[in-house]
């Protein structure tokens, strides 16, 4: 009888997603900005997070303070020479984050072979590519938005990397058949599926990056070491261990925020940008994103068996 209770939490939880589903269906058949500022919110909150959780994979990979200082110099001089140049060309920003997304997205973390090329182009490219093939028009109202008069080369590029997706999804299909038979792909694919049938392709990508991919990424980084320490040192935060583990964190933080705030400044001054105008927002958005994915992803692909809870040899 004292457990009967507890029984029941899960379907409560289940209850209120179903119920935040619909308000969200709602919101999004009613109100055409909802998808954009879905997608700036979460990007700014678990996509954000996400991110500086690299340094806790940083330290764990550059042990040692002089090491760990040149890792991090070549993490922002990349990201930062990749904003400006995304900065002065629309098409090929999308054209990066297309490709960097398709290779980030299908990470195995076990789910399949790591050296599985196929299935990891296939569930990579379901959250990017789909949109392209289901929502074509949406797509190139987004792109319109976001990147002006490049829209015409982006959206040139980014259908031809879909069919060229969708076309490599059915020779892997052909060729590997039963191999290709993998029930954590096939669920995963099936859920971006349904996600771009159901919402329009901005909500259906920000509901994929901010609460599947971002915190997957957050949970796994949490269950290992010294993420795990630091995640018990958040059960007793008064002390001053814990401000010590999550001090690195906290100022990973404050430092993004900060080249977030550069890059809103430079591209002000630079190129243009009318903060006033939502093109601007979801520009800057994406500049940002499409920067930090390269040497984020990087450093995720080093630290996939860690991730996975692998215990590869150690690295010299």
């Amino acid at each position: 009888m004292l457990q009967r209770p507890y029984s029941k939490q899960p379907w409560s939880w289940l209850a209120l997603a179903v119920a935040a589903l619909v308000a969200l269906l709602y919101l999004d058949q009613s109100f055409a900005q909802t998808g954009l500022w879905l997608f700036v919110g979460l990007a700014l909150t678990t996509g954000f997070f996400h991110g500086a959780l690299d340094i806790v994979l940083l330290q764990r990979e550059f042990p040692g303070a002089r090491r760990l200082a040149g890792a991090l110099v070549l993490y922002v001089a990349s990201a930062v020479l990749l904003a400006m140049l995304c900065a002065y060309s629309g098409w090929l920003m999308v054209l990066l984050l297309l490709a960097m997304s398709v290779w980030h997205f299908g990470e195995p973390y076990g789910r399949w072979a790591q050296d599985a090329w196929v299935h990891r182009v296939v569930a990579g490219g379901a959250p990017v590519m789909l949109p392209a093939l289901l929502s074509a028009v949406a797509i190139k109202d987004i792109l319109t938005v976001a990147v002006g008069a490049d829209a015409l080369w982006a959206w040139t590029v980014w259908q031809a990397m879909a069919w060229l997706w969708l076309g490599l999804c059915g020779a892997g299909l052909l060729t590997l058949r039963h191999r290709l038979f993998c029930k954590p792909l096939w669920a995963e694919v099936g859920a971006i599926v349904v996600l771009n049938m159901v919402f329009s392709p901005l909500t259906a990508f920000a509901l994929y990056f901010g609460l599947l991919h971002a915190s997957d990424h957050i949970r796994r980084v949490a269950l290992r070491q010294p993420a795990k320490a630091i995640g018990a040192e958040l059960s007793t935060a008064r002390s001053a261990s814990a401000m010590a583990g999550l001090a690195p964190v906290l100022i990973t933080c404050l430092a993004t925020g900060l080249l977030l705030l550069a890059l809103a400044w430079y591209l002000s001054s630079a190129a243009n940008v009318y903060w006033r105008e939502q093109s601007a927002v979801l520009r800057w958005i994406l500049i940002a994103l499409t920067a930090v994915t390269l040497p984020h992803l990087i450093l995720v692909s080093r630290c996939a068996h860690w991730l996975t809870g692998e215990h590869p040899a150690a690295r010299p």
